[in-house]
């Protein structure tokens, strides 16, 4: 039989409400008793008492307690099923035994099965004490569970956030941030659908979405003019597109005909959105949607959210300038491909040109060459000694002229690629005797000593024969012509692989900044008009050139006023 009765006011121990007690107790002087001992501490009460299972049941489904009273043995049942019935409803109160005998190991047995303390019947004057530590035990337990809720909460907010991180630092591929965003974030709130979407200067326009399901609606091609929204370009109204909006019933606060229609036919029913502001500006916004039920989202949810679009604009920051600076890079780069097509075509049209040249000016060069020939050797009659100069002059001028034009036309051949080499077995101790030979000559004029030294491991090596006679005798002729006093050795070795020659001089050197230019065609150290070395600046240039083809190279070390080391290294097996 149910019984629900109020005692009189009494200032309560713990609080200034009334505690709502379910007593589960069939006999109405204990019952009596036991109110009489709540009364006597001034604890003010609320009770419903039963003495059916039936009823107790039924009383724990549909009213809420602070705590459960019960005796060990009534008829039909015991504590130990009114104990199950409290642990398969909702409420989390304590069950405090309240009997007439119960040994000590009975009473072991009741609190490991899960209730929370005994008072025997004799001993009433307890029963308030056990109820106010009860019910701090389980406030404290509550407090307990709602802090680790709280801190499970959090962690799991920062693992969603962090798993969003990860996924929008891997890629910079606007269309997968976007679609990472909406499918965390729609599976984290557990919502219908989530879109993300920018407000262009004329129109809204969703970017990408989310459905729980293929039968949510899709808004993906959802777009509409700006001014069809005049209140949400308003900063301070309640739809503005800069504030977080928060509307369990959407419906009720679209006042715009046509985004009414809009929000009927995409079944919209609770909206939570928020802003998200790129360097300042307004880029768009994130929204959750609801379309099955009505929803009110909690603060948390609401921070959780804003978090979110914080790392999605910043996200969207790295995606827009990494987008930008790939345009700007693509363009550089058709520029920089325009530009190397224009120089291929130019270079292309010096080579030509300068082959042309070298061929139309040989043709007449030959001629004045073979005349002054045939002049110097007196063929047609004794010349005087002035005219014996002269035709002496014509002939030096037109030899350096002749070198100058095949010099010239064999970097033509080289930078056009048609310089094709006849690599052969070389002895290396016989083209380097012919090339000393050949500026003997001018180094006795000079009163230089000439030198050579050979590794006697090195007999040949594999070059085109005609190409490297021509690299020496530049070489020496080089060293012979700036140097005033001393010698000129030729020095052969190996190392690493490559066969190295040697220029050694005494010669004037050359300083560190000069060195930087001696490669280059037509440069002189010694230019202007005054300059007291002879040449065309293309020696060097062209013979670095001839190693190169060789896979080989020519490198210089030299200091000024002692002298200077060229060497040509070529690979012993090409």
């Amino acid at each position: 039989m149910q019984e629900s009765q109020t005692v009189e006011p009494i200032p309560s121990l713990t609080s200034g409400k009334p505690l709502h007690l379910l007593i589960v107790e069939d006999s109405a002087a204990d019952l009596k008793l036991l109110l009489i001992a709540l009364e006597e501490a001034s604890l003010q009460v609320v009770y419903d008492q039963i003495d059916t299972i039936a009823e107790c049941q039924q009383l724990l489904k549909q009213k809420r307690y602070d705590a459960l009273l019960s005796d060990y043995r009534l008829p039909g049942f015991t504590a130990y099923q009114v104990l199950e019935l409290l642990q398969q409803s909702t409420q989390e109160i304590p069950l405090i035994l309240v009997t007439g005998t119960l040994g000590e190991e009975a009473a072991v047995e009741c609190i490991k099965a899960g209730m929370t303390d005994y008072v025997l019947k004799d001993r009433l004057f307890r029963l308030p004490m056990v109820l106010e530590r009860s019910l701090q035990e389980f406030a404290l337990r509550g407090q307990k569970q709602e802090a680790i809720a709280q801190i499970q909460q959090q962690a799991q907010q920062e693992q969603l956030l962090n798993q969003i991180s990860q996924s929008l630092n891997s890629s910079l591929d606007l269309d997968y941030i976007l679609q990472q965003i909406v499918a965390c974030t729609g599976e984290c709130f557990g919502v219908d659908r989530v879109t993300i979407f920018s407000l262009d200067p004329e129109y809204i326009q969703i970017l990408n979405e989310w459905r729980a399901t293929h039968q949510i609606i899709s808004v993906r091609n959802f777009k509409l003019p700006l001014s069809a929204l005049p209140e949400n370009l308003v900063p301070n109204s309640e739809m503005s597109w800069h504030r977080v909006l928060h509307a369990p019933r959407f419906s009720e606060i679209v006042r715009a005909p046509d985004y009414q229609e809009q929000v009927q036919a995409t079944q919209t029913l609770s909206v939570l959105r928020v802003p998200i502001f790129i360097r300042g500006q307004l880029f768009g916004g994130l929204a959750l949607q609801m379309t099955t039920a009505y929803r009110t989202f909690t603060e948390e949810e609401i921070h959780l959210l804003q978090r979110i679009a914080e790392q999605t604009a910043i996200a969207l920051y790295n995606a827009q300038s990494y987008e930008h600076l790939e345009q700007l890079v693509q363009q550089r780069t058709q520029q920089l491909e325009q530009e190397k097509l224009l120089s291929e075509a130019a270079n292309r049209a010096k080579t030509e040109f300068l082959a042309h040249m070298s061929h139309e000016l040989r043709t007449p060069l030959t001629g004045i060459l073979g005349f002054s020939s045939l002049l110097s050797k007196q063929v047609f009659g004794p010349l005087n000694e002035k005219q014996q100069q002269y035709v002496n002059g014509i002939s030096a001028c037109g030899q350096h002229l002749l070198e100058l034009i095949n010099d010239l036309l064999d970097l033509s051949k080289i930078e056009a690629g048609k310089e094709e080499l006849l690599l052969e077995s070389v002895a290396i101790r016989e083209i380097c005797e012919a090339c000393l030979s050949m500026i003997r000559e001018m180094a006795s004029d000079r009163k230089l000593q000439l030198g050579m030294a050979i590794d006697p491991t090195l007999t040949t090596c594999t070059a085109d024969k005609r190409r490297l006679k021509q690299i020496l005798f530049n070489l020496l002729s080089n060293a012979v012509k700036f140097t005033h006093a001393g010698s000129v050795r030729l020095e052969v070795g190996q190392r690493e692989g490559f066969v190295e020659f040697a220029v050694l001089d005494t010669g004037i050197g050359i300083s560190v900044t000069d060195q930087g230019k001696l490669f280059q065609s037509f440069q002189q150290l010694d230019g202007g008009l005054d300059r007291r070395y002879e040449g065309t600046g293309l020696g060097l240039a062209l013979a670095r050139k001839l190693a190169q083809l060789h896979h080989g190279d020519i490198t210089v070390v030299s200091e000024v006023g002692k002298g200077s080391c060229f060497t040509l290294r070529l690979p012993l097996d090409p």
